[in-house]
């Protein structure tokens, strides 16, 4: 609408200049007493015609256009040219400069009207109101450019906030998005390498009792089921804002405790060594349990035949040291597949809580997960 707007705008600009300047042709005509009169008034209409051109050649055409008008004595050229430089010239010495062309141009016409009958104060009238002209044409002129310039910047700058925000709208999307991978990655990836294992060894094991394949199978199909429920949950969230979203309790240091268990109890030969007597402020135990979740599940990938070790130490006032580590493997391999993303989500964890993780092969001969995060003493 505002592109089709401008052409519309400039023709009746150009209508409206025509018509003014017309008249005042017009006028010229039916009170001309000599051909002089009617050789200014054929005079204003050129230099009319010519202010069509100023769109593009305005800064050389419009002073032209008023050291020409000192010979046709136009007031409607004088006020047009006058008004149209200001509103386009960022200079002000230039527009004050055309200003002071535009009153010359007007002075000689008054001059020239001041016969030897009439007294000094005509002329100075005369060349006061003609100031004032020029003056009003000229302020208005650079009003209405500094106001332009304005809506131009205020344009600008409501364009740059939109692009801007929706920059910002974009990367909290994908900043969400990584997020949610992060916690199902999380929360699924240990239960379904457990879930994996348990059936990997009913699998190789065709000799087992009964009872052994009952527990068995009751221990894959309670890993499975806790893994769907948390994933359902998990997928709440992503629901639209009109449906509620329940959300699964978060975990707490029990449950960083119990994680080891679950480890036992799929076959893997996993130590605990706690440390730690005083109460774990909940958000310190939430990112302490995706640490040692994470390290657990990675061995239940990797190295299943090894011997692990997890290691809490730490009090209030200092620092929370979590450990989770295990022999490396010789020569064994899994078909389990690893998301590249377990590790990275806990680094952001760690680092968001103000703490430190590093991972890789110890002197020892073992692959170590060790993070340290600072406990802040409870107030």
């Amino acid at each position: 609408m505002e592109e089709l707007g401008a052409p519309v705008r400039r023709i009746w600009q150009e209508a409206l200049v025509l018509a003014v300047v017309g008249i005042e042709v017009v006028l010229l005509v039916l009170t001309a007493t000599s051909p002089g009169e009617w050789w200014r008034a054929g005079l204003a209409a050129l230099l009319a015609g010519a202010l069509m051109f100023r769109h593009r050649h305005w800064p050389w055409l419009l002073p032209l256009v008023l050291a020409l008008n000192s010979l046709s004595w136009s007031l409607a050229i004088l006020i047009i040219v006058t008004y149209a430089y200001a509103t386009r010239s960022t200079s002000r010495l230039r527009t004050f400069l055309v200003s002071v062309l535009a009153v010359a141009s007007g002075a000689v016409p008054v001059a020239a009207l001041q016969g030897p009958a009439i007294s000094t104060t005509g002329t100075v009238m005369g060349l006061v109101l003609t100031v004032l002209v020029v003056a009003a044409a000229a302020a208005t002129g650079m009003y209405i450019s500094t106001r332009r310039m304005l809506l131009a910047q205020l344009h600008k700058r409501a364009e740059q906030a939109e692009t801007g925000q929706a920059a910002a709208e974009e990367q909290a999307r994908r900043a969400e998005r990584t997020r949610i991978a992060r916690e199902m990655h999380d929360i699924v990836a240990h239960k379904i390498s457990l879930v994996a294992l348990q059936a990997g060894a009913l699998e190789v094991n065709s000799n087992l009792e009964r009872a052994q394949v009952e527990q068995s199978a009751a221990l894959i199909r309670q890993t499975a089921t806790t893994a769907l429920s948390e994933l359902r949950e998990v997928l709440g969230v992503l629901r639209s804002d009109g449906e509620e979203a329940p959300l699964m309790p978060q975990p707490t240091w029990e449950d960083v405790r119990r994680l080891v268990e679950t480890s036992k109890d799929a076959g893997i030969t996993v130590d605990l060594f706690d440390f730690i007597d005083d109460p774990v402020p909940d958000p310190l135990a939430r990112t302490a349990y995706r640490v040692v979740q994470e390290g657990l599940t990675n061995i239940h990938k990797h190295a299943l035949h090894t011997k692990a070790r997890v290691a809490l130490i730490g009090e209030p006032g200092t620092e929370l040291i979590i450990e989770v580590s295990n022999v490396l493997p010789k020569g064994f391999t899994t078909d389990l597949p690893g998301a590249r993303m377990g590790l990275s989500g806990i680094e952001t964890r760690v680092a968001h809580a103000g703490g430190t993780i590093t991972s890789g092969p110890t002197d020892d001969g073992r692959f170590e997960v060790r993070a340290v995060i600072p406990w802040p003493t409870t107030t």
